[in-house]
C-alpha cells in the first residue's frame, strides 16, 4: 500500500469505527478500473507510456475498486481498506494484514474482510528489499525466467497449490477470529476454488509416489471442512469466479470454462479498448463499471449473511 493512500485512510478512519478490508491481487487493488478519461488520455495503453502519471492512475484505480465502491455506495459507515497488490498470490495477500500496524486495523469496532482469492499457482516470499508497496516477490508471474522455471519444475504441483490455498485461508480465518472480524471468500479468476476440485486433487488416483492421502477420505474431509465454509463461499450470480460473472455480463458464456480462465484472457487481450458492454478492460481486469457490479454482488452477500446471522 502506497504511503499517500495510507495517509488518506488513516485520516478517514479517525471519525469511523467500522472498516471493510479487501485482500487479493490486482482484481482487488483495482488495476484497469481507472476512469475512462484516463484510459483515453493515455490512448488505451497504461503499461508502456513514460508520460503516465502513476499517482493519478493509482488514485483513480483505488477509488473505482470494488473495495471502495462498497463503502461509497452501500456501507457508508465503513472505511475501505484496500490491501490488494497487483501480481501477488494468496500467501502474500494474507500477510498484508500484519504489515500495516500504523493503520491500527485491530482497534476498529467492526471489521469485515473480503478475501478475493487469486490463482493457486502463485507463491510468494518476502522481497529482500522490502520497500514501500512491494513487500513480497512472487515466483510466478515473474520476469526472472530462471526463478519461474525452477519453481514450476521443482516446487509446484496441483496438490501444492491446494494445500497452500487452504493454509492461506486458515491464516486469514485465524486473524479474523482473533480480531472478531467477519470473513467472506470469493475467487477472482480461478474456477477451481470448489470442494470437489480440492478433494479430488488431494486424494489423487493412487498413481503418484508417496501419495498417503489416496483413499484417506476421512482425513481429507476434515482438512477441507475445518478450513473453508464451502456453503458460505461467494459464487457471483452462481458462477465460480468473478471473470465468469464478467463474461456473463458481456453475454459471452462461451468464454466460461469449468477448469481454466484461458479463454477469458485470450478474449480480453484481443480487445482494442473496452469490451462491448464495458465490463472488461483490454488488460483483462474488471473495468470501473465491472467493479461497480462486483461491489453490488459482494454487498448483497454481506447483507444476506447478516440476515442469516453468519456475519
Amino acid at each position: 500500500m502506497l504511503d499517500w493512500y495510507k495517509d488518506e485512510l488513516i485520516e478517514r478512519k479517525k471519525n469511523k469505527s467500522k472498516i471493510l478490508i479487501g485482500l487479493g491481487d490486482s482484481f482487488t487493488q483495482g488495476q484497469g478500473a481507472c476512469s475512462i478519461e484516463l484510459w483515453e488520455k493515455y490512448n488505451w495503453d497504461l503499461g508502456t507510456s513514460s508520460e503516465i502519471d502513476n499517482h493519478d492512475l493509482l488514485k483513480s484505480s483505488y477509488e473505482n475498486s470494488w473495495v471502495n465502491k462498497i463503502c461509497e455506495n452501500y456501507l457508508t459507515e465503513y472505511t475501505p481498506i484496500n490491501l490488494g497488490m497487483t501480481g501477488r498470490g494468496n500467501r502474500a495477500a494474507v500477510k498484508e494484514l500484519y504489515l500495516h500496524p500504523d493503520l491500527q486495523l485491530e482497534k476498529s469496532n467492526e471489521i469485515i474482510v473480503v478475501f478475493m482469492l487469486t490463482g493457486m499457482e502463485r507463491f510468494d516470499f518476502i522481497d529482500k528489499e522490502f520497500f514501500e508497496h512491494v513487500h513480497y516477490t512472487t515466483m510466478w508471474p515473474n520476469n526472472n525466467t530462471k526463478l519461474s522455471s525452477g519453481y514450476f519444475e521443482e516446487i509446484w504441483s496441483d496438490k501444492f497449490g491446494v494445500i497452500e490455498s487452504l493454509l492461506s485461508i486458515a491464516e486469514v480465518k485465524m486473524w479474523c477470529k482473533l480480531n472478531n472480524a467477519k470473513l467472506l471468500l470469493i475467487s477472482a479468476f480461478s474456477p477451481n476454488f470448489n470442494r470437489d476440485y480440492f478433494f479430488n486433487t488431494l486424494i489423487g488416483d493412487g498413481k503418484e509416489n508417496k501419495n498417503y492421502l489416496y483413499k484417506n477420505k476421512d482425513y481429507t474431509n476434515l482438512l477441507l471442512n475445518s478450513n473453508i465454509d464451502w456453503d458460505n463461499f461467494i459464487r457471483p450470480n452462481n458462477f465460480n469466479c468473478v471473470t465468469d460473472f464478467l463474461c456473463h455480463l458481456e453475454n459471452r458464456e462461451d468464454l466460461i470454462n469449468s477448469s481454466s480462465p484461458h479463454h477469458y484472457y485470450e478474449y480480453a487481450y484481443s480487445l482494442d479498448k473496452m469490451s462491448p458492454n464495458g465490463y472488461i478492460t483490454k488488460c483483462a481486469h474488471p473495468s470501473n463499471k465491472g467493479h461497480e457490479k462486483i461491489a453490488e454482488l459482494i454487498h448483497n452477500e454481506i447483507i444476506k449473511n447478516k440476515k442469516d446471522k453468519l456475519i
